[in-house]
């Protein structure tokens, strides 16, 4: 079982990642906007650690990603249950069983869930 409070706290760590994010680009592409968002990415990934999503990797590109990842797959999880499935492959078993234009309405019910 993944623990909400945890996967909202890391929402929440993702969300001002993303506003700080779209300030950075507000005024379009510049020569070097990946430098300066390195700290956002940097402060994300400390947040997430906070909340206990970590990664034995020191190279930071990997460990990002990892912690990410992680975290994605932990918040998806909660999505999947918000919606009535108690993991992925309940969801992948019962979608399997509805007729074509459910599957549809189903998918774009998890689509439209926090990402």
């Amino acid at each position: 079982m993944v623990d909400k409070d945890k996967i909202l706290a890391g929402r929440q760590a993702v969300g001002a990642y993303r506003q700080a994010h779209a300030k950075l680009y507000v005024g379009g592409w510049h020569k070097d906007i990946p430098e300066e968002h390195t700290p956002l990415l940097e402060k994300l990934v400390a947040d997430l650690e906070k909340q206990g999503y970590t990664s034995a990797h020191i190279d930071f590109k990997a460990k990002s990603a990892e912690v990410l990842m992680k975290f994605w797959v932990d918040s998806d999880l909660i999505n999947l249950q918000e919606l009535g499935y108690k993991d992925r492959a309940d969801f992948k078993a019962k979608i399997g069983e509805l007729p074509d234009e459910e599957k549809g309405v189903a998918l774009e019910a998890l689509r439209v869930k926090w990402s």
